[in-house]
């Protein structure tokens, strides 16, 4: 009988133990999300500094843009310089529109992302690059761009 009383009070404690290593698995992998979560978003906002630091080091970009707005002449050499930076933009807003998917960003945070999305693509330009591109991206993301630029259409 002692033994058995012995053996139950082992379980027990084994048991006790089991689910306190499940509970403090669970608390770990809850901080591990939320580190990713916060290196990811870091991440972005690296990739984003480092998009809007480029026409602040290349001004042409700017007159390359009301250039091709206004249908001036452009060099070859100036749309493709012109057609690369909007399609990195472009991949940048791929990303955190997939980010936001997977619960990244909330509603509210992602819709001031959608207004700025909005004001790139109201120039002329800016849509023209993303006819020659949309069908290298996202077809989700093709959707949500889209009912973007129909908006300020």
């Amino acid at each position: 009988m002692k033994i058995s009383v012995i053996n139950e009070s082992v379980s027990l404690i084994a048991n006790i133990g089991v689910i306190g290593s499940i509970l403090f698995l669970g608390l770990e992998m809850q901080q591990n999300t939320e580190m990713m979560k916060s290196q990811t978003r870091n991440s972005i906002v690296e990739h984003q500094l480092f998009l809007y630091g480029q026409p602040l080091q290349n001004t042409e970009i700017f007159d390359i843009r009301q250039k091709l707005n206004s249908n001036l002449d452009v060099m070859e050499t100036e749309t493709n310089q012109f057609h690369f930076y909007v399609l990195s933009q472009l991949r940048m807003w791929e990303n955190e529109f997939y980010q936001y998917q997977m619960g990244l960003f909330d509603a509210e945070e992602f819709d001031a992302r959608r207004i700025a999305w909005g004001r790139v693509m109201s120039f002329d330009a800016s849509v023209e690059r993303w006819k020659i591109a949309e069908e290298t991206l996202d077809p989700d993301f093709r959707v949500y761009l889209n009912a973007i630029i129909d908006e300020i259409s």
